[in-house]
């Protein structure tokens, strides 16, 4: 009975030891299972709920540039145009999606976005009335859709910005610059000549401002329908079209697709090997962000992610003239208006572009574009996008006003959009990650419990057999008491004394 006890404790044991290294060996896979579950987006899911009306505001910071030298640049009296910041202006960014669609036969979700500003409590009123000289955009854009649109056209478009008195130059406030927008009669005559759509902060009130037509808008960011991650974890967050298409018009090959995160929502299981594609609407495409380092955040350690050099490569693009590399020609997508991206103060850039202004103090610190991020879950724990507005200055033969205008990019405003995951979450979210830790450390603690369970039993088995052994011997010792130390000492004496008598009897 007592080795059928030891057997059974055997036995337990290495169940034990088996289940707890199974266990821990997938409970990494176990709980991706569970926080997959979680984060897919369905009509009654909690994440949907978050999604559709973020608890957290997006954090705004932006700066307009005041060209401090723009008369005597352009009558060619100064060799560079010179450039100052004036802000930041801070405004927070409430988020909601709107006309949200459940999508079955795709498992996707189509959705509109609506954002509205507020300003920070800190805004200072009095440098919203600053007044800031920059290039008139509205005059720039007509200019350059006349151009493309034929000889007559570009010169219907002189004549009214001559009928108009517009200038190259504007002065205005800088409130008037962001959110309030001024008048700008050019923008109806514009639509009336062009046939053009309002775009890019142009509205059909006849006024102009970067931000106008951004707030409380649920047309100007487009229409997205993104994967809600029900069929495939793997491209949860992903957008699938944006406006109906899932690629650039004037874009070529893999680079014009719009196969990038929304940037709100990423998938479990980040890897740092590869790269993280984002779409990004403003730029119209989307790109690559490299992995940087690991950071920490509140915390919680994730990999930070870093747009790089390669990411404002015009490489996948059919442009009219080549481009040094750092900035995007974003003209197409912006309705005509003759528009480049890049980082602020051309971060990352030829230097070319810095050489031929001054004002320009790049800095990797405060005017690169980043998003950390939390690997096995995909949480974002912080961001920040930042990206500059520029113009390109040219020559238009046909336009009277542009006739003499020399050839030079002039930067008009650059902006950063932050995240910062609350503290509150954070602490959430590393209650998660230590459960994680601990599913591993229990089934580990099982496994090596069941060994010890086993190996106890082992032991003692062995133990009480030698025991037993021992006890057994012990006890014949006494009952047949051997001669001479031989064990087998009764046998040979009674064989001695039998061959005794034979002789006796042969005698």
């Amino acid at each position: 009975m007592r080795i059928d006890k030891f057997f059974c404790m055997a036995a337990v044991g290495g169940i034990l030891a088996m289940a707890g290294a199974v266990f821990a060996l997938f409970w990494g896979d176990i709980l991706d299972a569970i926080i997959v579950k979680e984060k897919v987006l369905t009509p009654t899911s909690r994440a949907f709920k978050l999604w559709r009306r973020p608890q957290v505001p997006i954090q705004w910071s932006i700066t307009l540039f005041n060209w401090t030298n723009a008369e005597a640049f352009l009558a060619r009296k100064a060799a560079k145009p010179t450039f100052s910041e004036v802000g930041p202006f801070r405004y927070s960014e409430t988020l909601e999606k709107v006309d949200a669609r459940f999508n079955t036969k795709n498992s996707t979700i189509s959705y509109r976005r609506r954002s509205f500003f507020n300003p920070d409590d800190l805004l200072d009123e009095v440098l919203l009335t600053r007044r800031v000289t920059n290039l008139n955009v509205v005059a720039l854009t007509a200019a350059n859709r006349g151009k493309s649109e034929g000889y007559g056209i570009e010169r219907g478009i002189s004549f009214a910005l001559y009928n108009l008195e517009q200038k190259v130059l504007v002065t205005q406030q800088a409130g008037e610059l962001l959110f309030d927008g001024y008048r700008e009669p050019m923008i109806g005559e514009m639509l009336e000549v062009l046939g053009a759509t309002p775009q890019y902060g142009q509205d059909v009130e006849d006024r102009f401002g970067w931000f106008r037509a951004v707030n409380g808008s649920k047309k100007f960011h487009g229409f997205f329908n993104m994967n809600t991650g029900k069929e495939d974890a793997s491209r949860y967050g992903l957008i699938r079209q944006w406006n109906y298409r899932d690629r650039a018009a004037f874009g070529r090959g893999r680079c014009g697709l719009y196969d990038g995160f929304a940037g709100e929502l990423f998938p479990t299981k980040i890897r740092h090997d590869q790269a993280l594609r984002m779409f990004m609407m403003e730029l119209c495409r989307a790109v690559s962000f490299e992995f940087d380092r690991e950071e920490e955040v509140h915390g919680v350690l994730g990999y930070r992610f870093v747009a790089n050099e390669q990411t404002m490569d015009d490489v996948c693009f059919e442009d009219k003239e080549f481009l040094p590399r750092g900035v995007i020609n974003v003209t197409d997508c912006k309705d005509g208006a003759p528009l480049f991206a890049s980082y602020p103060h051309f971060f990352a850039a030829d230097e070319r572009y810095a050489a031929e202004m001054e004002g320009m103090h790049p800095d990797g610190e405060r005017h690169q574009s980043f998003v950390t991020i939390e690997p096995k879950t995909g949480t974002v724990l912080r961001s920040s996008i930042r990206l500059q507005i520029n113009a390109l200055l040219q020559r238009y033969s046909g336009v009277a006003l542009y006739q003499d205008a020399p050839r030079s990019y002039v930067p008009l405003l650059w902006y950063s959009k932050s995240f910062d995951l609350p503290q509150e979450e954070a602490i959430k979210l590393r209650s998660l990650l230590d459960v994680s830790q601990l599913g591993y450390l229990g089934g580990f603690a099982v496994a090596g419990l069941g060994l010890v369970v086993t190996l106890l039993a082992i032991g003692l088995r062995c133990a009480v057999r030698r025991t037993h052994k021992k006890a057994r011997l012990n006890a014949g010792g006494q009952q047949r008491p051997t001669s001479n130390g031989d064990t087998r000492g009764d046998y040979e004496f009674v064989q001695n004394e039998q061959n005794k008598d034979k002789d006796r009897i042969k005698l």
